[in-house]
Formats: C-alpha cells, sequence, structure tokens
C-alpha cells in the first residue's frame, strides 16, 4: 500500500475477490501494522499513528469481504470446517491489527509511553530507527531496490515525505531530499545505511545520562517487555510456519509460548505497577501497561492461527498459498557438521548480516529453542528462519553446503 492512506468506514457492497489475495493482504498489512505502531509509539509520531488506524479500517473491511467469501463457497459440512480455518486465519490478522490500532491510539489520545521505551527498543532483537536523508545525501535519487537491504539485514517499512506516509514503499520509488525514513533490521545493518544515507551514527550524551538514572529503576521492566514483544511476535511467525507446513509440533510450541506469555504479562503489569514513578510519570506509565496488551492480544491471535493444526482441520490449500507467496518467506534447513558457524553463537555466525534471513527458533532434538544472541549452534540443529526469499540460497549455503550443492 503507498500514499498517504485514507480509509474511510464504508459500506460494504458484497464484489467477486479472490480469497487468497485478500488473505495475503491481511497478513502483509497486519504484520507490517505491528511494525509501524511500535515506530509511532517510540516516536511520538501523530501522522503515522493515524496512517496505523485507517490500516486498520482497511484490514476490517477486508475481513467482511472474506467472511462473505467464506459463507458463499461453503457447499457441504466438509467445506464448511475446511474453510473455517480461512476464517480464523483472517480473524487472528483482524486481531493483530486492531492491536497495532490499540498502540496508535497510546499517541493520538495523548498518554504516550514513558522514555524508558527508547530503552526498550534498544535491546529487541529487531530495531527500529528514524533517518532523516540531508541535503546533498548520495542516496538521494537511489531506488530502494539498489540498496540490497537483505543483505544489510534491514526493511524499509515506511518514508515520510512532507506531510504523507509512503506506506511499504515499492522497490522503485526513489528517495528525495528532506525524506524521513523508518528502517527495521539489525544494528549492524541499521549503521550501515545510516552512512549511506551520510547521518554520522553517534550517541547523545543526554541518552547516557537517561540510562544510569533509569536502569535501576526500570531494568527489570524493561526486560519483561523485550521478552514479552519478541515472543509474541516470535509466535506469529512460528503459527504462520504450523500451518504453511501443517506442523503440529510447532502449533504445540505457539500454545505453550501463549502461556509463557500470558505469565509475562502478568509479571511485566505488576512491575510496572509497583515502579516508584513519580505523578508526573502515570501518563507514560499507563502508555506501557497498553503495550503490554497489545503485546499480549498479538500472541493470543498467533494461538488461533495454531488452533487450525491443533483442531485437525486441514488447511485449505488458499492458506498455504497466500503464506508461501507472502513477502517474506520461511525456511527449515538442517546444520551440517561440515558449516562454518557450528558451535559458533548466533551473535557470532551473523546470519542476519549474511543472509538477510532472520533465526525464527532452534530445533535440538524434541526441543525448540526461542534464540539468544549468546545461543550456540550445533551440528544437526534445525534452523527456523524467515526473510526475503532472495535470502534463501545464501542461508542453505552458509548453514547446509552440502544441501546447497
Amino acid at each position: 500500500m503507498r500514499g498517504h492512506v485514507n480509509v474511510k468506514k464504508e459500506k460494504i457492497r458484497y464484489r467477486p475477490v479472490s480469497v487468497r489475495e485478500i488473505l495475503l493482504e491481511m497478513k502483509n498489512l497486519s504484520e507490517l501494522m505491528i511494525d509501524l505502531a511500535y515506530s509511532a509509539a517510540l516516536f511520538g509520531d501523530r501522522d503515522l499513528a493515524e496512517d496505523v488506524i485507517e490500516l486498520e479500517e482497511r484490514i476490517d473491511t477486508l475481513a467482511y469481504l472474506l467472511n462473505m467469501e467464506v459463507m458463499l463457497a461453503a457447499r457441504d459440512i466438509e467445506d464448511a470446517k475446511i474453510l473455517s480455518g480461512v476464517a480464523k486465519v483472517a480473524s487472528a490478522a483482524d486481531k493483530i491489527s486492531d492491536a497495532a490500532g490499540d498502540i496508535a491510539n497510546i499517541v493520538l489520545q495523548g498518554i504516550g509511553v514513558h522514555p524508558v521505551i527508547a530503552d526498550i527498543f534498544e535491546r529487541v532483537e529487531e530495531k527500529l530507527a528514524r533517518i532523516r536523508v540531508p541535503e546533498g545525501s548520495p542516496i538521494i535519487g537511489m531506488k530502494i531496490s539498489s540498496f540490497d537491504s537483505a543483505s544489510m539485514g534491514i526493511d524499509i517499512i515506511a518514508i515520510r515525505r512532507g506531510g504523507d506516509w509512503i506506506i511499504n514503499p515499492r522497490d522503485e520509488e526513489s528517495i528525495k531530499s528532506g525524506d524521513i525514513i523508518i528502517v527495521r533490521g539489525v544494528q549492524e545493518g541499521i549503521n550501515e545505511f545510516m552512512e549511506k544515507v551520510g547521518e554520522r551514527i553517534r550517541r547523545g550524551e543526554e541518552e547516557i545520562i537517561r540510562k544510569i538514572v533509569w536502569e535501576d529503576r526500570f531494568r527489570d521492566v524493561i526486560d519483561r517487555f523485550v521478552e514479552l514483544k519478541d515472543m509474541s511476535e516470535l509466535m506469529i511467525d512460528l503459527a504462520y510456519s504450523a500451518l504453511m507446513l501443517d506442523n503440529r509440533e510447532l502449533a504445540e510450541e505457539v500454545h505453550r509460548l501463549e502461556e509463557y506469555v500470558d505469565r509475562l504479562h502478568t509479571e511485566f503489569e505488576l512491575l510496572v505497577l509497583s515502579s516508584k514513578f513519580v505523578e508526573s510519570e502515570a501518563k507514560g506509565i499507563l502508555g506501557l501497561i497498553r503495550l503490554g496488551v497489545a503485546a499480549e492480544k498479538i500472541s493470543d491471535a498467533a494461538a488461533e492461527i495454531a488452533e487450525i493444526i491443533l483442531r485437525d482441520i486441514d488447511p485449505h490449500p488458499v492458506l498455504r498459498m497466500a503464506v508461501e507467496s507472502a513477502e517474506e518467506t520461511i525456511i527449515y534447513v538442517q546444520v551440517s557438521p561440515d558449516s562454518i558457524i557450528v558451535n559458533k553463537t548466533l551473535r557470532e555466525a551473523r546470519i542476519p548480516e549474511e543472509t538477510g534471513m532472520w533465526i525464527l527458533a532452534i530445533k535440538r532434538g524434541d526441543k525448540i529453542i526461542r534464540p539468544k544472541p549468546d545461543t550456540r549452534i550445533e551440528a544437526n540443529d534445525i534452523i527456523i528462519a524467515a526473510g526475503y526469499s532472495q535470502g534463501k540460497e545464501d542461508l542453505i549455503k552458509l548453514v547446509s553446503p552440502k544441501q546447497e550443492k
């Protein structure tokens, strides 16, 4: 979707439409909205928050259209059972977009989030950065496709130009002076992109002082929310992966993670409420609590997707087509004993930087491991990764050279 989104509540009129196209747009938009909503909260940007709300309206409309298609397509009980999975995925995507809308409303309702949010986003696995293109920047006039974002491990999710946002810009979009670009990805890739833009990488003295002041008061709050955010988004990736592969084990892992996230969320709320905040921080504290609620809603939506597999509902072929055709692909690859990443930590292996793929999970025997930077890779581990399709072959070459041959 491109340009300043302007979606109004409208009467829903039926028209023949591809179920696959609706599902694909709902999946891509709902996942994009999470990043945009967190960006709006992190940067306190009302315009971006408003666009998130408008995207939420778009997904609501798509959900209505999809439900009409499902009702018209069911001819008997067996059809209804299979198509219920399609409806379930649509409902989950709608709930993810609602959670993103809740985050955006923190900004629009003037609540805001506590400034500690900046420290939280320094610690999450995928960072968000807002980068202004200065006059005379060497990237002015360059198309997004020319940046080789996958090799840097980043994704340009939005561009602010004047008073409008270009959401999920296309590859042929050219960069202009004064653009404000929102980038998601690994820190090294963001730094590399900033250098291309011509923006100096620095950490201000004010930020260092802020971190010293807040470190003791909010250390546990920060740690809990980082895990809450990362786990809820991991669950979405694993749930879609379980659906695409009809994999009950992954679906069960998603449900185990849902219980874990529920506990995390409770701990997070208790920590926020028991933090020694002053009256002037009350709104920001409320904003943090609402961020936690939104993260839990995202995890609940992931559990709904996984439930399709756990209830032994055969995934409709259109579901697999939608996941496989999405902008990001999911891959399973086993680590060969001769791979150069064996016995390296994920930090040392630098897989996102080398391939543009993010590690979702590591399957080791009967156990699924939630990856951390210091997780050590072992021979015969099965790496579950997500990213753009062009990085798939690079990952196979790195992780399993024999398979690549």
